[in-house]
C-alpha cells in the first residue's frame, strides 16, 4: 500500500512539471487511496491505470464536487482548522468515500478493465450469516459460553453506589460493585460478538487481505469501570513521573542539560498526576460521549493548569514555572491553545487507553503488597511537599531559564515557553 501510493506521489509530481498535468492527473489518479484500501494486495500500476479508467468521463465532476467545498477550506483556514477538526474533515472524507462507491459500481456496471480487482464486496452487502458463523466459529462459541454462564447482577445503591457510578471510586473489597462491572463486562463483550455474527461490524477476516482477529472475554480494555483507591493512588504515581520524565527530556533538549522540572525535589510533577485522576474521577458520566469528555477534559485541565501557575505565583514572590507568553491564544501566559488541544488528547488517551490497561497490570498485584507501596510513597511525597513548601526547587533551567526575566541570555522566539508544570 505505501510503495503504491509512492509511486502515485512520484508520478503526480513528474505531472506536476507539465501546465496540463497538473491539473487533469490529480482527478486521473483521484480514485488510488480508495482502490488501494479496498484491495491492499493490488499492484501500483494496476491500481493508477483503473483510477484512470474510473475517473475517464467523471474528473469534470469530481472538480465541481470539489468546488463545493470551497466555503468550508475558507472556514477551515479562518478558524485555523478547528472546522476542519470537528466537522468538514470528517464530511469531506464521508462524501468522496460514497463518491468512490457511485464511480465504482458504474464501473462495475460497464465491466471496465481491471473492475474485477475491486473485489471486496463485504463493504457493499452483508455476508450470509452461515458464512459468518462458520469464519467466526470461535466467537460464536464465545458468545454462547457467555450467555449460559450470565448471571444479572442488580446496580449498586448507596454511598458505594455512588462513588461508583458519578466518580469512578471503587472502595475495597465492595463485592456488589464489582459484581455490576463484571456483568456489564460481559454483557459489552456478548453485543460485539452478536454485532459480528449478524453482520453489523464490517467482517475483516473476510477481506481480500484478512485482518487477524481475537474475541476477547471478560476482563478488556473498557472505559466503563471504577477504579480501587490503592489503583488511583498508583496511577496518579505514575502519571506524576510520566510527566517529570516528558519535562526533562523536553529541558534536556532545550536547555541542553539535565533539569529537575517542578517545584518539588522528587521525580514527579504532580500537576501530571492531578490532572489524570480528576479527569478519571470527575468526569466518570462523560466516558460514553468521547466528544463531550475531550471538551470537558481541555476546560477541567486549563482551569487545573491556570489556577496552578496563579498559587504559585502568588506562594512564592511573583516567581513563574512556566510562561506561555507569545503563544496562540494565551491567558496571562498561564494556559494556552496548544497546552489545552494536549490536555484534550491526553485526557482521552488516559480515559480509554492508558488506565484501563495500567487497572488490569495492578490488579495482579497482591492488593496488601500494593497498599505498602502506594503507603511508602504518600509519605515520601508528603515529606517532599512539607520541605519544598520551604525550600522549593529553583535554579538553572527551572526558573532561570532561558528567555526568562531571570535569564541573562536574550530570548528567541523558540526559547519563551517553559514547561516544568510543578504544583504544589
Amino acid at each position: 500500500m505505501a510503495w503504491t501510493m509512492f509511486v502515485e506521489n512520484v508520478f503526480l509530481f513528474l505531472w506536476s512539471l507539465t501546465i496540463v498535468g497538473f491539473f487533469i492527473k490529480q482527478y486521473s489518479y483521484r480514485m488510488v487511496p480508495y482502490i488501494v484500501a479496498e484491495n491492499p494486495n493490488i499492484e501500483a500500476l494496476d491500481a493508477i491505470r483503473l483510477s484512470r479508467r474510473m475517473m475517464k468521463g467523471h474528473k469534470w465532476e469530481c472538480f465541481v464536487a470539489d468546488c463545493s467545498f470551497l466555503g468550508w477550506y475558507l472556514l477551515n483556514l479562518i478558524t485555523f482548522g478547528l472546522s476542519g477538526i470537528f466537522y468538514s474533515n470528517g464530511y469531506n472524507a464521508a462524501f468522496f468515500a460514497e463518491y468512490y462507491v457511485y464511480v465504482r459500481s458504474m464501473a462495475k456496471t460497464t465491466g471496465i478493465a481491471g473492475s474485477e480487482m475491486l473485489n471486496d464486496e463485504y463493504l457493499y452487502f452483508k455476508a450470509d450469516p452461515q458464512t459468518l458463523h462458520t469464519t467466526y466459529a470461535d466467537v460464536a462459541q464465545s458468545v454462547a459460553q457467555l450467555e449460559q454462564n450470565l448471571v444479572p447482577a442488580p446496580k449498586p445503591h448507596g454511598f458505594t453506589g455512588f462513588l461508583s457510578e458519578w466518580l469512578g471510586i471503587r472502595i475495597l473489597h465492595a463485592s456488589a460493585v464489582n459484581r455490576y462491572e463484571e456483568y456489564r463486562k460481559n454483557l459489552h463483550q456478548m453485543q460485539i460478538g452478536e454485532n459480528i455474527l449478524n453482520g453489523s461490524i464490517y467482517p475483516g477476516r473476510l477481506a481480500p487481505a484478512p485482518m487477524p482477529f481475537k474475541f476477547r472475554e471478560s476482563r478488556t480494555i473498557s472505559a466503563d469501570r471504577s477504579y480501587s483507591l490503592v489503583n488511583l493512588i498508583m496511577m496518579f504515581f505514575i502519571f506524576c513521573f510520566v510527566g517529570w520524565v516528558w519535562e526533562v527530556s523536553l529541558a534536556f533538549i532545550s536547555e541542553d542539560m539535565f533539569v529537575n522540572r517542578g517545584t518539588l525535589h522528587g521525580p514527579w510533577l504532580p500537576i501530571y498526576g492531578t490532572g489524570g485522576v480528576i479527569i478519571l474521577v470527575l468526569l466518570k458520566k462523560l466516558r460514553e460521549k468521547p466528544a463531550l469528555e475531550f471538551v470537558a477534559a481541555m476546560v477541567l485541565c486549563g482551569c487545573l493548569e491556570y489556577f496552578s501557575s496563579w498559587y504559585l505565583e502568588m506562594t512564592h514572590d511573583g516567581q513563574r514555572w512556566w510562561d506561555y507568553t507569545g503563544y496562540f491564544l494565551n491567558i496571562n501566559g498561564r494556559i494556552c491553545a496548544e497546552g489545552l488541544l494536549t490536555f484534550g488528547l491526553g485526557g482521552l488517551a488516559i480515559v480509554y487507553l492508558l488506565a484501563p490497561a495500567l487497572d488490569n497490570l495492578l490488579s495482579r498485584i497482591d492488593a496488601r503488597k500494593l497498599g505498602i507501596v502506594a503507603a511508602v510513597l504518600l509519605v515520601l511525597y508528603c515529606a517532599d511537599q512539607v520541605y519544598s513548601a520551604q525550600h522549593p526547587n529553583v535554579g538553572a533551567g527551572i526558573t532561570d531559564y532561558k528567555g526568562s526575566d531571570t535569564s541573562l541570555e536574550a530570548p528567541t522566539p523558540y526559547e519563551i515557553r517553559k514547561r516544568s508544570d510543578g504544583l504544589s
